[in-house]
């Protein structure tokens, strides 16, 4: 495993541009299939094991009601298993011992290993920098909202590293990983089996689509490695919005799809309306500041070129070179 996990830092490494970083950088993600190959099998096998034994917890939250008390809430379609040492549960650590290991010692190899190639990102590999866990979602509302895994609980978190461990997925099921990179055209990837997906923590909205057709009854199984670093919110080489701005302003120049990520990602009642409720807030706070809702503004101006940029260059072989 843990030659596995060194071989598959060089690799992602190399797919993200070599030590330039290049790639990763300027777009924000990169991808890589066949990832672990037989251990993505075992891996997978420990996660159904997980659920069959009933180790799996419900993810959580709490909001505040209409009556200003704070309420909880668990979702029935996403549930979770914490992997890395400081938050394992000793039941999960017995039934699942190879992801357990991985997540204690060959997760850091990885870390390593990516930090050596992609010096840029300047990642942190001490104990306790690397955070493991595994994820499973199904059903309806089986998908996550838009949201940058830097947050202020996670101020640290540098790259993001997941692997899909749900075998038979079919593209008709739908539940794509959708990234978002500032400005630029959404990117749906299939949750295909053994599939890696690295992009950087700080700077790249994403969601999760829901589930369609037989997908609604396919377990889709998420393997999320996240690594602390010390270059949060270091602008991209050329870059003229800084990660943190970034941040800031999507949900205001993204209100639409933050709106409709949520009404997918919860059913209809009292938390599905308060997170709307408080999405809407904060972007109508951004675009009641003068400043801000200028810059917005203009904002919006550039995505709306750049989209019709990406039309033209789409739709070119049809409409034939200019005369």
């Amino acid at each position: 495993a843990s030659a596995a996990a060194a071989e598959l830092g060089s690799q992602l490494a190399a797919v993200a541009g070599g030590g330039s970083g290049g790639e990763l950088l300027r777009r924000g993600w990169a991808v890589l299939d066949g990832a672990l190959g037989r251990l993505a099998e075992d891996f997978a096998a420990e996660a159904e094991g997980l659920e069959a034994k009933c180790l799996l917890t419900r993810h959580s939250f709490e909001f505040a009601g209409e009556d200003g008390c704070r309420h909880a809430y668990e979702h029935e379609g996403r549930s979770f298993a914490d992997l890395d040492c400081e938050r394992i549960r000793a039941e999960v650590r017995v039934a699942a011992p190879v992801l357990a290991a991985f997540a204690e010692r060959h997760a850091y190899t990885f870390a390593r290993r990516l930090a050596t190639a992609l010096p840029e990102l300047a990642l942190a590999t001490e104990p306790g920098s690397v955070q493991v866990k595994l994820q499973l979602t199904r059903g309806v509302h089986g998908c996550a909202p838009c949201h940058y895994d830097t947050s202020d609980s996670a101020a640290s978190r540098q790259a993001t590293f997941l692997i899909y461990l749900n075998k038979g997925w079919s593209t008709d099921f739908g539940g794509e990983l959708q990234l978002i990179p500032f400005l630029e055209g959404a990117k749906n990837l299939e949750p295909s089996f053994d599939r890696a997906v690295l992009f950087l923590s700080d700077r790249v909205l994403h969601r999760s689509l829901p589930p369609r057709g037989l997908g609604l009854e396919h377990p889709r199984w998420l393997l999320t490695v996240w690594i602390d670093g010390l270059a949060v919110d270091r602008a991209a080489p050329g870059g003229q919005w800084g990660p943190l701005l970034q941040r800031l302003l999507a949900p205001a120049l993204y209100a639409e799809e933050y709106d409709q990520a949520l009404r997918e990602s919860l059913p209809p009642g009292d938390a599905q309306k308060a997170l709307l409720a408080a999405q809407a807030s904060e972007a109508r706070s951004l675009e009641e500041d003068e400043e801000l809702a200028e810059m917005i503004g203009d904002l919006r101006k550039i995505f709306a070129e750049r989209a019709l940029v990406r039309l033209a260059s789409c739709c070119s072989p049809w409409l034939g070179d200019p005369v």
